[in-house]
C-alpha cells in the first residue's frame, strides 16, 4: 500500500502543478496538450534525423576507407615510378648543378 500512496500522491502533486501552471501563464489546456504533443512529434523527427544521418556518415566512412585501400596499390605504383624517375635523372641533375656552380664562381 505503500507504493500506492507514493503514485497517488505524485500524480496529484503533478496534477496540481501542471493546473498551477496553466493558471498562472494563462494557457487553455487543450492548447498546451496539443503543443507538448507536437514538440514531442517534432523532437522525435529530429531524433530520426540524427540516426539518419549517422547511418550515412558511417557508410560514407566504410566507402572512403574501401576507396583508400584500393588506391593503395597505384599509390605504391606511382612511388615506384618517382623512384625510377629520380634515379635515371640523377645524372643529368648533377651536371646542371655543376655548371650553375661554375656560372654562379665565374
Amino acid at each position: 500500500m505503500q507504493i500506492g500512496r507514493f503514485l497517488a500522491g505524485s500524480v496529484l502533486a503533478v496534477g496540481v502543478g501542471l493546473a498551477a501552471y496553466l493558471t498562472l501563464t494563462k494557457q487553455d489546456p487543450l492548447t498546451w496538450g496539443k503543443s507538448v504533443g507536437e514538440q514531442a512529434k517534432h523532437t522525435a523527427a529530429k531524433i530520426d534525423d540524427v540516426k539518419d544521418a549517422k547511418d550515412n556518415l558511417t557508410q560514407s566512412t566504410q566507402r572512403l576507407t574501401t576507396a583508400i585501400d584500393a588506391a593503395m596499390p597505384v599509390l605504391d605504383d606511382i612511388q615506384t615510378d618517382i623512384e625510377k624517375f629520380t634515379f635515371k635523372i640523377a645524372p643529368r641533375v648533377e651536371k646542371i648543378e655543376e655548371t650553375a656552380s661554375r656560372w654562379d664562381n665565374a
